[in-house]
């Protein structure tokens, strides 16, 4: 049987429990057996503006957002009069009449009316519950019994007491009921899976859960959107594993406690946006000076200054590159999917503690937020990387801590076990740490730091598993960077399926250093070049014209919201 795909959108303003709706229908729905990915978009006030939630729910892979909905759920009239053009041709409205007012862009696609405040009213006395009316509306849309969202209302509200629980799973019921007299025919043939050994989380919580896996020590942090669930989460988690999260006054001293701690020998994460990741830089050179290993996870939102807090955009990857004053060497990854964004966090840890050096791994509002089933991570074998130390005897005198190696790496004491005191300084330093400013020095440590970077791109980024699709017969390609990999993906099929043509696709997780053997092995059989980018400049496309001299086909997106595979396909297409 074919690949089933039902996506449901459901729109209302900030402080409805449009989220809320969203979160509970999907965990539902995946206990139900499906696979799904979840996206939501919210206004950056308490209260007000527009929220929405999509659930896009599969019996295959659910890789990206999609553009065009099955079933739009109208719970105001703002999100009506935003989302109507959306709605497939043979797609449905469902719309409460009492506060949408339709116009003649619905055209002849089908409407449902769907009382949800009459029926809450009836049902708890309030239009509070029109939210949990909708859930059970969509419970019956997506063909999974109402047990599932009632469970999961008493595992929300359980704490709030009998009465709430039970307003709300009144509610659901209700709004169940409803359906099943008026949506029976929406229900598609999917074919389930229910016992099956995943865990549903965001990109948010995967990194936390991947700092965990990587035994990070210490998670010093400051709260800032889109990034905060990270430390949340590690708030809460960490110290069940031995580790620490502590909240500091601002991101230069958060990233300042972070060296402390790193120069101490712990493990240190800490996450931030695009404005906190601007204030780390000073800090940020004095790990690569100090040589301390530090994972950064920058998640991006639409910028600059305080910008769309809570939109997407990958607006950060010159100044993760570039952004400090001098030349300071670090590792820049990037996160392709949800399940990513848990073994990159480990990859990044182990890689900053080898190489002792800063790491910056991006991901960005949509990855952040998004929810996802993915498979419970297995860790037998997973190597979580160890830095070099002094070896048993090595004598005091004389030692040091900047020596200069053929691999830019020298053994990192910690203070308490070697008994090797040293200078530790944000001045230019000699190999025993001790300040020296002369040319001969400056040229030789700052050879010394980048060396690191050399000995990472033949041990980590050559070898490194690069996602890669390479017909033989393919003269057009596209390269990609960080979550735009399923939209990409998914509009390449669309593309052989509609055409026949075949495009090459590279999706690199290492951007810098740069595996440029493996990237002009990539161009070199190709007639065009096209690099998609959720940017208004197209950076990873200018990265990539001053590495090889190329002239790429450049796919902008500066929104707010994430590339659909529908419009790449479209701008694909016509390149093509």
């Amino acid at each position: 049987m074919a690949t089933q795909d039902l996506v449901v959108r459901i729109g209302g303003e900030g402080g409805e429990g449009i989220i809320s709706c969203g979160e509970i229908l999907s965990k539902a729905v995946v206990r139900g057996g499906l696979n799904i990915h979840a996206f939501r978009t919210f206004p950056a006030e308490m209260r007000g503006g527009l929220a929405m939630f999509q659930l896009r729910a599969s019996d295959g892979e659910a890789r990206s957002l999609k553009q065009s909905v099955d079933i739009l759920c109208a719970v105001n009239h703002i999100a009506y009069h935003t989302y109507v053009q959306n709605i497939k041709s043979d797609g449905v409205l469902l719309y409460d009449p009492a506060v949408v007012n339709l116009d003649d862009r619905l055209g002849s696609r089908r409407r449902i009316e769907m009382p949800l405040e009459a029926i809450s009213t009836e049902v708890t006395g309030s239009t509070r519950a029109k939210n949990m009316v909708a859930v059970g509306v969509l419970l019956n849309a997506f063909g999974t019994p109402v047990e599932y969202g009632t469970e999961l209302i008493r595992e929300f509200f359980g704490r709030k007491g009998d009465e709430i629980v039970n307003k709300n799973i009144g509610a659901i019921q209700a709004g169940y009921k409803f359906a099943a007299a008026n949506l029976h025919d929406i229900q598609k043939p999917f074919q389930r899976q229910p016992d099956r050994d995943q865990i549903l989380v965001t990109g948010n919580e995967a990194v936390a859960l991947g700092a965990i896996a990587a035994k990070v020590d210490f998670v010093p942090g400051y709260p800032i959107t889109p990034a905060t669930p990270v430390f949340e989460f590690l708030c809460r988690e960490l110290p069940k594993y031995g580790g620490h999260a502590v909240q500091f006054e601002d991101e230069i001293a958060t990233l300042a406690a972070g060296i402390g701690a790193s120069f101490a020998g712990k493990r240190v994460l800490t996450a931030t946006s695009g404005p906190g990741l601007s204030l780390m830089s000073e800090t940020l050179n004095l790990a690569s000076m100090t040589e301390c290993p530090i994972t950064i996870v920058n998640v991006m939102r639409g910028g600059p200054s305080t910008g769309l807090p809570t939109k997407t955009e990958q607006s950060d990857l010159k100044f993760a590159i570039y952004g400090t004053s001098g030349e300071s060497p670090r590792c820049i990854m990037a996160a392709l999917g949800i399940y990513d964004c848990f073994w990159q966090t480990i990859r990044a840890v182990r890689i900053a503690e080898k190489y002792q050096l800063p790491v910056i791994l991006l991901t960005d509002q949509a990855l952040a937020y998004t929810s996802q089933n993915i498979p419970t991570p297995d860790l037998t074998g997973v190597e979580l990387g160890e830095r070099l130390v002094p070896q048993p005897g090595t004598p005091r005198e004389g030692f040091r801590r900047y020596e200069v190696t053929d691999t830019g790496i020298s053994a990192m004491p910690i203070p308490g076990i070697h008994d090797l005191p040293y200078m530790s300084t944000g001045l230019e330093h000699n190999e025993t740490g001790a300040p020296n400013y002369t040319p001969a020095n400056h040229e030789l440590m700052t050879d010394k730091r980048f060396r690191k970077l050399k000995t990472l791109g033949r041990r980590v980024v050559q070898q490194a598993k690069v996602e890669e699709f390479e017909p033989e017969e393919a003269e057009v390609g596209v390269i990609g960077w960080g979550s735009t990999y399923g939209a990409i993906a998914e509009s390449l099929d669309m593309i052989e399926e509609d055409t026949g043509l075949r495009v090459a696709h590279l999706h690199p997780r290492i951007l810098s250093p740069l595996n440029e053997w493996r990237i002009r092995q990539f161009l070199g059989p190709l007639r065009k070049l096209i690099v998609p980018e959720e940017n208004y400049t197209g950076q990873y496309a200018h990265f990539l014209k001053a590495k090889f001299g190329i002239k790429p086909i450049e796919i902008h997106k500066a929104h707010g919201v994430p590339f659909t595979a529908e419009e790449l396909y479209a701008a694909i297409k016509e390149e093509l």
